[in-house]
């Protein structure tokens, strides 16, 4: 005799089905999830005892490229665009700028991913404005692609004074490149950040002569701004 499910059995049946694919796709998530984490911290640790980053940089990217596979977390991305940014400034600090390309290519790309999954995060904009300014070093070509990204990170992240002084390094020592709409724009938000804080521009000064050793050239630029104490 052929069993005959009851209409009420009947019902239930697809409920029951539709709960144990839920759990199973929950598992999967977490499975993944998981994975994508233990590779990042595999990351983090050998990063910290790392011996050379020309040579330890195949493993470390391994790791995170494995990290983005289980689990394309935007900052996994950006972790590895960052990593990918500091191989090819090794290459330039070695004098090969050249052999530096590759990477850039590849950080760009991290970035731009990271970029798509989190467009709040300030970070991923500043560090691909370096990337922009890295590409054909030393020749500034892509100079003002890097200013854009700049001023799109300081827009997600106004008043991050550690960003901000960076992003004015920048800005005043690519004076001679910047157009009147740039000047107007770095004018415009050194107002804002000083009427918050007017201690700023001594700060400003501070870090233009540690890097720079004279502010001569700063104080020109700022004066122009119609910006000196």
């Amino acid at each position: 005799m052929t069993a005959v499910l009851s209409p009420r059995k009947a019902r239930r049946n697809p409920a029951i089905i539709l709960g144990l694919v839920c759990s199973g796709l929950a598992l999967a998530a977490s499975i993944v999830f998981y994975a994508g984490y233990w590779h990042f911290f595999r990351f983090l640790e050998a990063r910290e005892n790392i011996k050379s980053l020309e040579s330890d940089f195949p493993g470390l990217e391994a790791r995170l490229k494995t990290a983005t596979r289980y689990y394309p977390l935007p900052a996994f991305y950006g972790e590895l665009g960052r990593l990918r940014l500091q191989r090819a400034m090794a290459e330039i600090e070695f004098g090969q700028p050249e052999k530096g390309e590759t990477y850039l290519d590849g950080a760009r790309d991290s970035l731009q991913r990271a970029m798509a999954g989190n467009p709040l995060d300030y970070s991923f904009f500043w560090e691909l404005s370096k990337v922009y300014f890295l590409h054909n070093y030393p020749l500034l070509t892509y100079s003002g692609k890097g200013r854009l990204l700049c001023r799109e990170a300081v827009r997600r992240h106004p008043y991050n004074e550690f960003l901000f002084l960076n992003v004015l390094l920048v800005f005043f020592e690519q004076w001679p490149l910047l157009e009147a709409e740039e000047k107007d724009w770095l004018q415009a938000n050194l107002r804002r950040v000083t009427t918050a804080d007017p201690g700023f521009l001594d700060k400003l000064r501070r870090r233009w002569r540690q890097n720079y050793k004279e502010t001569g050239r700063l104080e020109s630029r700022l004066s122009e701004l119609g910006l000196q104490d």
